[in-house]
């Protein structure tokens, strides 16, 4: 009777701590959700977004987005550089480092990455959504605009 307490107290123990972690993240206005699914959630860190690069239609933003994967109770944060072209639309991503969390959510350990490649990044990904939010805060505008598309050049008119 004694090992089933104490392995009831055990689960309810480590699923208490594992509900304060990913509270932490939720409730604290430091960190915005980019994204989420049926086993992670992620955010951006807004008290890490630094302006490296002003340089319209070019810009580079620092920022470090934070996921925590329930599968493992862990939570990590991606140091990334976002590069910014205005005039296409398009980002894209390096990432720096890779920073792991305890369970108050403060980083306890950073692991530089050596050579990181610099990748594309989709507009609705979790690094996407990342970097929307970078740019709003160091510029008060959203990154991605809607344009009116163009109709097919066998519709236009001759003139």
């Amino acid at each position: 009777m004694l090992k089933k307490i104490t392995a009831l107290l055990a689960v309810f123990l480590m699923a208490g701590t594992a509900l304060a972690a990913a509270m932490f993240f939720d409730d604290n206005p430091r960190y915005i959700q980019v994204g989420h699914d049926d086993t992670t959630e992620s955010y951006v860190d807004m008290n890490s977004i630094q302006s490296i690069r002003y340089d319209p239609p070019y810009y580079i933003i620092k920022a470090t987005v934070v996921t925590y994967d329930y599968t493992t109770n862990v939570a990590s944060g991606y140091e990334n550089k976002f590069f910014y072209n205005f005039k296409a639309q398009t980002v894209k991503t390096q990432t720096l480092s890779t920073l792991l969390y305890d369970d108050k959510g403060i980083p306890t350990r950073q692991i530089m990455l050596p050579n990181p490649a610099v990748n594309a990044c989709d507009r609705y990904s979790v690094n996407g959504k990342a970097a929307d939010n970078a740019f709003f805060t160091c510029y008060s505008m959203t990154f991605y605009h809607t344009f009116t598309k163009q109709p097919p050049s066998s519709t236009k008119r001759n003139e």
